[in-house]
């Protein structure tokens, strides 16, 4: 396992992401923030931060190029997420972060 793929998980584990929670979770890091999606004892890390804007309540690396990797703590196993997945769990993504009335920068569909 490689470094930045151990980071993941560290992350993981220094947040207490709850594997049996399915769904978005937040985790701030002062102006930086973790938004961890879990499915099926998997978890996706998606990177965020506050702003400096008014238009925005959160900047989200949320296009697909960033949400590519799936963690599995229980297997100490990652995973690349195909193209078609990211798409959907961008769309997700954006439907939670608008029941949250957050207003945010991804650029769905790319």
């Amino acid at each position: 396992m490689n470094e930045k793929v151990d980071q993941g998980f560290k992350e993981i584990l220094q947040d207490k992401i709850v594997l049996n929670i399915p769904g978005f979770q937040w985790s701030s890091h002062g102006r930086g923030a973790n938004i961890y999606f879990v499915e099926n004892q998997s978890i996706t890390i998606i990177y965020a931060e506050m702003p400096a804007v008014k238009e925005y309540d959160v900047l989200v690396f949320g296009e697909t190029k960033h949400i590519n990797k799936r963690y599995y703590p229980n297997d100490q196993k990652v995973e690349t997420i195909p193209t078609e997945e990211r798409f959907r769990i961008q769309h997700l993504l954006v439907d939670w972060l608008a029941s949250k009335g957050m207003r945010h920068d991804i650029n769905v569909g790319k």
